[in-house]
């Protein structure tokens, strides 16, 4: 065994984090930072019955922004290693001090100092209410439920031609950070998941399509079997699908494809985006941008959220925050940077790798449900199209203009007629978020966001001539 796994073994990832920050302040750094992550897990795919791999990762590593006072601001740089000796932790801090050395200044640079972190009290609280847990998953049952997914899709019909496979995971991830200032704290993350995709029908009239399920521990995952008959079930249904005509007509999104709605919304009110003129989005704080009946939250400790988390990668305190309140946006997401430069304050919303610049994301996104299941909103919009899969990626984040490859459903005398494909849905972002006519009560988790049906008026469909 390495010194560096065994100085793993003999320190917590927050003693070490602590330790590099030390060290570079007595290298020369003015202010520094550290983030350890350990990623431990199995992937594994099987296809008609066999097993086709596995993969096992076990990744240690240790990330430092060291910022140097050069008279003219702070410059600073980082990098990593996975060498967690004394050793290796000098050198990094020597590398990154000297980087930071020939860096160009910043007058808007934000030292990790002078965050609000979390008090001491708080990560009691916080480790008391997510005490560590496992996957609890062993290979072999991870191996069993992806053959018992796949066995259940092949066996729903004689229809199901082919396999593409069946997918299991699990793992878990430890996160340590620390900061100049004295902040140290660190949390845990598991996460598993099943998923199965398979084939119908022959020739040109073949279609494909799959499911999925994901949660923390493998016993909260939906059954294997379950979940492969749902795959079978979504591609059957898709048998037959044909073109439609050019209109303009109602756009229904299904949950799992609705998550790129608010993908796009949390994309566009990113600080950094917002500063650097690239959003369609950049002047909109305090308007009505949605239907005053929507209602997006991010909240950074949810049961069911797999994005839960403390502090973000600034080692800011992150709260729940409501991001549209009756249609309107109540604010930007930033990270300490972008909050100086808009002249606002952090949201806590900062996202870290070990190194490079800080980014911008969420936690726990939730677009809260409405009342209304996705029959009434089909007999209510009486006609339109249903969307449940998405190709390509035509957005413009800079004007909103959106136009994707599209495949689902004819939605006739309010109800599912038939399947259609080889069609494109265009509009723009703002007047998509502007023309939402429902919002279905069937909210599904997916991940670290939560999305019900939506459903859009005045979309255009480019299909057939």
């Amino acid at each position: 065994m390495s010194d560096s796994i065994n100085t793993y073994l003999d320190k917590s990832m927050q003693e070490i984090a602590s330790q590099l920050v030390d060290i570079a302040k007595q290298s020369g750094a003015a202010h520094a930072d550290a983030l350890s992550i350990i990623d431990t897990g199995e992937s594994m795919d099987v296809r008609h019955g066999k097993l086709e791999s596995i993969e096992r990762e076990d990744s240690r590593g240790i990330g430092l922004r060291a910022f140097i006072d050069t008279g003219k601001g702070l410059a600073f740089a980082s990098a990593s290693t996975s060498d967690v000796s004394e050793k290796g932790l000098k050198q990094l801090a020597e590398q990154v001090v000297n980087m930071a050395n020939i860096s160009e200044p910043d007058p808007d640079a934000m030292p990790p100092i002078g965050a609000e972190h979390p008090s001491a009290d708080e990560l009691i609280a916080w480790q008391v209410k997510h005490p560590h847990q496992a996957h609890g998953w062993s290979t072999e049952q991870a191996k069993e439920a992806a053959l018992s997914c796949e066995a259940a899709a092949l066996a729903y019909s004689d229809k199901i031609s082919n396999s593409e496979g069946a997918s299991a995971s699990f793992g878990e991830t430890s996160i340590a950070y620390a900061a100049s200032d004295g902040f140290v704290a660190g949390y845990e993350r598991a996460s598993s998941s099943l998923s199965i995709s398979v084939i119908a029908g022959e020739g040109e009239s073949m279609q494909r399509d799959y499911a999925y399920t994901r949660a923390r521990i493998a016993a909260e995952l939906r059954n294997p079997a379950e979940v492969g008959q749902e795959a079978s079930e979504r591609t059957l249904r898709l048998l037959g699908a044909s073109g439609l005509s050019s209109r303009t007509t109602t756009v229904v999104f299904e949950p799992r494809i609705a998550t790129s709605i608010l993908s796009h919304l949390v994309s566009a009110i990113n600080g950094r985006a917002i500063l650097q003129k690239r959003s369609f989005l950049n002047d909109a704080v305090n308007e009505e941008i949605f239907p005053h009946f929507i209602h997006i939250s991010d909240n950074p400790d949810h049961p069911e959220g797999m994005g839960n988390r403390l502090f973000d990668g600034e080692g800011t305190h992150c709260s729940a925050r409501n991001i549209i309140e009756s249609g309107k946006l109540t604010g930007f997401l930033t990270d300490r940077y972008a909050a100086k430069r808009l002249g606002t304050k952090p949201t806590g919303h900062a996202r870290r790798g070990l190194t490079g610049d800080t980014g911008i994301g969420t936690s726990n996104l939730i677009l809260q449900p409405g009342s209304e299941d996705l029959h009434a909103i089909l007999h209510d919009i009486h006609d339109g199209v249903l969307i449940t899969e998405l190709m390509g990626f035509g957005i413009n984040g800079v004007t909103g203009d959106y136009s994707r490859g599209a495949a689902g459903f004819l939605i006739e005398n309010g109800k599912i007629s038939r399947p259609v494909q080889e069609f494109t849905i265009a509009s723009n972002l703002k007047d998509m978020f502007a023309n939402i006519s429902h919002i279905g009560n069937d909210l599904t988790w997916f991940g670290s966001m939560a999305v019900p049906s939506i459903a859009i008026a005045n979309m255009t469909i480019a299909g057939q001539s």
